[in-house]
C-alpha cells in the first residue's frame, strides 16, 4: 500500500507541481504593477509551467513556456484619454473624486479589455487551464475566468492592498491600529485620527459596494453569462491571495492563512552589472551619489517650473553626483554633477556602493528596493499609498518626508544633507535592510510555492475561514449583541408600562361614578 501512496503522490506532483497550464490576467495599465506581476509569471515559466499572460506589457523577448496576449494596441486610446495627463494634480483632489476616478477608470479598462479580440480568443481556448492568476485592482469582473475554466483562482495584489480586499476572506482589519492605505497615518493613531480612519474607510466601503461592485458584477455576467456567481463570491473562493507587502516595511496586522505576504518578490537577489555609462558615472562619485526617480507613472518634467528650478539649484551646490530619471529631452540648467536619462536600471543603481540617498515618490516598489539595498530615502509622496509608505519610513528613522508643496532650494538641501550626514538615519536604513532580508526564503520562492500549493490542493477549503460564509450581521456579532440587549429593552419597556399605570389619573366618568356611589351609601 505504501508504494501505491508514493506513486499517487508522485503523479500529483507531476500533474500539478510541474507543467501546469496557467492563465494570468493583468489588465491595469501600470508599469509598476507589471514589474511585480511579471516577476511571478516569468519565474513560474522557468519552473516548467506553461504561462499564458494577458496584459498590456508583453515581454521584450520571447521566453520558453511563455505566451503573451498583448493588449497594448487596444489600450493605447485608453491611455491617451486617461483621467489625468499630469498625475501630480491628484495630490490636490478631494478624496471622493480620486475614488470615483479610480473606480470609473478601472471599470473602463476592464470593459475595453473584455471586448478585445485578444481576450475573446482566450475565452474560446479549447485546451483549458489548470489555474487562473488575476491581478487585484478594480477588475473584479475577470475573476469569472476561474469559473469559466473550472480552475482554482489565485489573486495577486501588486501593492499592499485596499482594506476592502480583506472582507471577502473575513480577514480582520482593526481600524484602531490599521490605517487605511490611502491615509498617511501610522499604526499609533490619536482619537481624531482613528475617527477619521473609521469614517474614511466606511465612506470608501459605501462607494465600493454601491457603485463599483454592481458595475463589475454586471460586466462579469455580460462576459461569462447570467449564471456566473457574484464577483464577491468568486473573490471569496480564491485559494490564496498574494499581497506585495512585508511586516518590516508595512505595519504588522493579523492575516488569515490564505493571505500570503510576498513583499518585494520583484527584487532581484542577483544584481546585474551596470551599463558602462552609469557605472563610470557612479564609480567616479568620490563624495557619493544621489539617485532621483519619481517612478514609472509620474513624470518629473510635470512637477512645475519652480520646483524643478529649486531641485536643479540644490543639486548644483552639492559635492555628490546626481542621477535623475528625466523623461524629457531638455533639462533646464543642467549642472556638471547631474546626469539625466529617460530610463535607468533602478535596482542596479541602488545596489552600487556609492549611492547614499534615493529621492523617491514613495512608491511601494521603490521603498522595497531601497530597503533591500539599505539606501536612505527622501520622499516626495503624491497620491495612493505613497504618503503612508513615507510616513512609515520617517517614523522608522530611515527616511525623510519632503512635502510636494514645500520644494525649495533650502528644503531640498536640508533634506539631502540630513539623509547623507545623519548617522542615525544611515544606521536605521542598514538595520531595516537586515530585518527585511532576514526571511526563511525569498518572497518570490514563497509566491511560487503558494501558487503550486493551489495547483496541488485545488480549492483548498482548509485554508478558508468560516467567517467568509457569514453575513456582516453575523460576522460583526450584531445578532448576539441584539440578543443580549433584548431582555434589558423588554424589562425597560415593562417598567415604563407598570409605572405609567400606577401614576395614571382615573377617567372623569369613573370619578363621577365613584362619588355618586359614595353619596348613596351615606344616605342609607
Amino acid at each position: 500500500m505504501r508504494w501505491i501512496s508514493l506513486l499517487v503522490l508522485a503523479a500529483t506532483c507531476v500533474a500539478y507541481g510541474h507543467g501546469a497550464r496557467i492563465l494570468a490576467i493583468f489588465p491595469f495599465i501600470s508599469k509598476s504593477h507589471i514589474i511585480v506581476l511579471n516577476g511571478l509569471t516569468v519565474e513560474l515559466s522557468k519552473r516548467g509551467h506553461e504561462m499564458v499572460v494577458v496584459s498590456g506589457f508583453p515581454q521584450s523577448k520571447k521566453l520558453p513556456n511563455y505566451t503573451d496576449i498583448d493588449l497594448m494596441p487596444a489600450l493605447k486610446e485608453v491611455i491617451e484619454n486617461g483621467p489625468s495627463k499630469n498625475l501630480f494634480e491628484i495630490s490636490d483632489m478631494p478624496f471622493y473624486m480620486v475614488h470615483m476616478m479610480m473606480w470609473g477608470f478601472g471599470y473602463h479598462v476592464t470593459e475595453v479589455v473584455a471586448n478585445t479580440p485578444q481576450f475573446q480568443s482566450v475565452l474560446e481556448d479549447k485546451k483549458g487551464f489548470d489555474l487562473v492568476i488575476a491581478e487585484v485592482f478594480m477588475n473584479e469582473a475577470f475573476y469569472g475566468l476561474a469559473n469559466h475554466f473550472k480552475a482554482p483562482l489565485v489573486l495577486v495584489c501588486p501593492f499592499g492592498g485596499f482594506h476592502f480586499h480583506n472582507y471577502a476572506f473575513a480577514n480582520p482589519i482593526p481600524l484602531s491600529f490599521y490605517p487605511n492605505p490611502s491615509l498617511e497615518y501610522s499604526d499609533r493613531m490619536s482619537i481624531i485620527e482613528r475617527l477619521t480612519n473609521f469614517l474614511y474607510t466606511k465612506s470608501f466601503d459605501l462607494g465600493y459596494y454601491l457603485y463599483s461592485i454592481p458595475k463589475q458584477d454586471a460586466l462579469s455576467k455580460k462576459i461569462f453569462g447570467p449564471d456566473t456567481p457574484h464577483v464577491t463570491e468568486l473573490e471569496s473562493n480564491a485559494v490564496v491571495v498574494l499581497v506585495n507587502q512585508h511586516f518590516t516595511l508595512n505595519y504588522p496586522r493579523p492575516l488569515m492563512p490564505n493571505i500570503i505576504e510576498v513583499g518585494g518578490m520583484h527584487v532581484s537577489r542577483e544584481v546585474k552589472p551596470l551599463d558602462k555609462d552609469f557605472k563610470d558615472f557612479l564609480d567616479g562619485a568620490k563624495e557619493g551619489a544621489i539617485y532621483f526617480s519619481m517612478g514609472s507613472n509620474l513624470k518629473s518634467e510635470l512637477m512645475g517650473e519652480e520646483r524643478i528650478k529649486a531641485l536643479v539649484e540644490a543639486f548644483s551646490d552639492l559635492p555628490q553626483r546626481v542621477l535623475w530619471k528625466w523623461e524629457s529631452d531638455q533639462m533646464p540648467g543642467n549642472p556638471s554633477n547631474l546626469k539625466v536619462a529617460s530610463w535607468m536600471p533602478q535596482q542596479e543603481i541602488l545596489a552600487h556602493p556609492n549611492v547614499q540617498v534615493f529621492i523617491t515618490h514613495g512608491g511601494l516598489l521603490s521603498a522595497q528596493e531601497a530597503a533591500f539595498h539599505g539606501v536612505t530615502l527622501v520622499g516626495i509622496p503624491i497620491f495612493g499609498d505613497q504618503k503612508l509608505n513615507m510616513r512609515k519610513a520617517q517614523l522608522g528613522g530611515y527616511g525623510i518626508l519632503l512635502d510636494f508643496n514645500n520644494i525649495t532650494k533650502a528644503s531640498v538641501k536640508w533634506a539631502l544633507n540630513e539623509a547623507i550626514h545623519n548617522k542615525k538615519i544611515k544606521e536605521a536604513a542598514r538595520q531595516r535592510s537586515f530585518q527585511y532580508r532576514d526571511q526563511p526564503e525569498s518572497p518570490l520562492d514563497r509566491a511560487v510555492y503558494w501558487v503550486e500549493y493551489a495547483l496541488r490542493h485545488k480549492n483548498a477549503k482548509h485554508l478558508r475561514s468560516a467567517g467568509a460564509d457569514l453575513n456582516w450581521v453575523q460576522l460583526g456579532m450584531w445578532d448576539v449583541y441584539a440578543a443580549l440587549l433584548a431582555p434589558f429593552i423588554f424589562l425597560y419597556w415593562l417598567c415604563r408600562k407598570c409605572c405609567s399605570k400606577k401614576g395614571q389619573k382615573p377617567a372623569p366618568d369613573a370619578v363621577k361614578a365613584k362619588t355618586s356611589g359614595a353619596s348613596k351609601k351615606k344616605k342609607q
